[in-house]
């Protein structure tokens, strides 16, 4: 066969089809190209140029960037994006924090687990609810432990008591001061001991939102896995009483920050 026989199609301009829809809104800048734009528009600073209120619509040379991420944005997708440094990427991206509700952002709670320290158990709830549900917890944990104090210090008031007409009886001084030593340490020891138990009962507040703020936007560029997806730090004290709990020991990672927002990898 030679190469007179093979007959090579060029493609019409018909045939192809490149997806660029155009952009949206009554916005006058995004209605005509910026030359045209400028061409009509008589300034004598840049402070007089109109900006539009949204940052999608601040981006410029990427209208059929800015459409797709309106779209992304209202469907909860995600989006890949390509394209030399100072195109608008990461504007873009960030842009998508304005265009997400606000009013779905949690708060993320971490509890101990009484069955599996090791394994805590999470809990959202709506914005701004898991710091006052902390507050309630801690302030009902506060009230326990001082009617728990109240009834130790009697109790170790009457042994005490005891001790002394015992004493009194006998008129032994060693076994007073003896038993009033032991009395002591063994107060102050279970007196100690509440309090720690009873501080590791409150919960940690993990991620923390204000009902009125805007969805995050997380940078996570060149982070290691700890960043990105969260860690446990190390306990140097496991025991003895010295530990910490394993839910106050949780630390998020960028993509627990992002929920409900936008988490940027370039």
């Amino acid at each position: 066969m030679t190469g007179e026989d093979i007959e090579v199609l060029e493609p019409s301009e018909d045939e192809v089809t490149i997806w660029a829809p155009e952009p949206t809104g009554s916005d006058e800048i995004l209605n005509q190209g910026v030359e045209q734009w400028i061409a009509s528009v008589e300034f004598e600073s840049t402070e007089d140029v109109p900006i539009p209120e949204t940052l999608v619509d601040q981006v410029i040379g990427q209208e059929t960037g800015s459409v797709v991420i309106r779209k992304a944005a209202e469907q909860r997708r995600h989006m890949l994006m390509i394209g030399d440094p100072g195109t608008g990427k990461s504007m873009l991206a960030k842009s998508m924090t304005e265009l997400l509700p606000r009013d779905v952002l949690e708060d993320v709670l971490v509890y101990p687990n009484e069955d599996d320290e090791n394994e805590p158990r999470i809990r959202c709830v709506p914005a701004s609810r898991g710091e006052r549900i902390v507050k309630l917890q801690r302030e009902a944990i506060r009230q326990q432990h001082e009617r728990s104090q109240k009834m130790l210090l009697i109790a170790f008031a009457a042994i005490g008591f005891l001790l002394i007409i015992a004493t009194l009886q006998t008129g032994d001084i060693i076994t007073l001061l003896f038993g009033g030593f032991l009395l002591m340490f063994g107060y102050m020891f279970i007196r100690g001991r509440l309090g720690a138990s009873d501080e590791s009962r409150i919960p940690k507040l993990l991620i923390k939102h204000d009902a009125s703020e805007m969805p995050p936007f997380v940078d996570a560029t060149a982070t290691l896995s700890g960043s990105l997806l969260g860690d446990v730090r190390h306990d140097p004290f496991q025991s003895g009483g010295m530990e910490t709990s394993a839910h106050d020991r949780v630390e998020p990672g960028a993509i627990h920050r992002a929920h409900k927002g936008v988490l940027y990898i370039d």
